[in-house]
């Protein structure tokens, strides 16, 4: 009586099952990195619009100008070789005491806008 051996079909479950596991783990890890790039963008946006917040406000009560200022991840100023984000202010005064500005905050290392906020506020 000949005996068939069954470590040949045994070894084709463990191929088939170590497959389906890499398959898996490459899904994995395409979601963690997409994850971790969604983090990134949603820290860049909160970030951004703190300062905006900050800059109008500052805008309105009358304690900054046109111009750039650079901040470092913490939000801190800082300059410009070690900044991470830029905003960027402009001022423009109009007729009766109306003044419309623009904040627009810039990510540094590709100068990509974040985010940007236009608003006007009354001055006597």
């Amino acid at each position: 009586m000949k005996r068939k051996s069954k470590s040949g079909l045994f070894l084709m479950e463990l191929m088939i099952s170590l497959l389906i596991f890499a398959v898996c783990a490459c899904v994995c890890a395409a979601i963690i990195a997409k994850a971790a790039a969604d983090l990134n963008e949603s820290r860049d946006l909160s970030s951004a619009l703190i300062l905006s917040q900050n800059k109008a406000e500052l805008i309105k009560s009358g304690n900054t100008d046109s111009g750039t200022e650079y901040f470092s991840a913490d939000l801190a100023p800082t300059d410009k070789e070690s900044a991470v984000y830029s905003a960027v202010t402009t001022l423009t005064p109009k007729d009766s005491g109306v003044t419309e500005y623009t904040v627009s905050i810039y990510r540094t290392s590709d100068n990509k806008l974040i985010y940007d906020i236009n608003s006007a506020y009354y001055s006597k």
